[in-house]
């Protein structure tokens, strides 16, 4: 529980963007955002299956898209409202620098960077 408290601020940001339309969520239409272009950040979960990491890792990377891994798949589902999600999409790049820089500053509380 209490890694979900510091990352907190980053899960509302991921249901903001939900309210605001860019986000997707799902395999399919993840798959489908990167593919169009569309997806700006790619968030995994911790707990997803090797071979999907594997998958969107490579997607993402052959596109230049940024991945993160974060939470597990009942956070990610339960800051969109909905059933537990493997795979998010961010469509905004305004979300995606609000969320890239909510995880840096963590992280470096953290001090995981310097």
């Amino acid at each position: 529980m209490k890694v979900r408290a510091i990352n907190d601020k980053i899960f509302q940001l991921i249901g903001l963007s939900k309210r605001a339309g860019k986000l997707v969520s799902g395999a399919y239409t993840v798959e489908q955002s990167i593919k169009s272009g569309k997806a700006q950040l790619v968030i995994i979960s911790q707990d997803a299956s090797l071979n999907t990491m594997k998958k969107f890792t490579e997607m993402c990377r052959h596109r230049k898209i940024d991945i993160i891994k974060l939470g597990s798949k009942q956070d990610l589902g339960q800051s969109i409202g909905k059933p537990a999600r493997t795979l998010l999409a961010i469509t905004d790049l305004s979300f995606k620098d609000l969320i890239l820089n909510e995880l840096a500053l963590t992280t470096k509380n953290m001090g995981v960077i310097e």
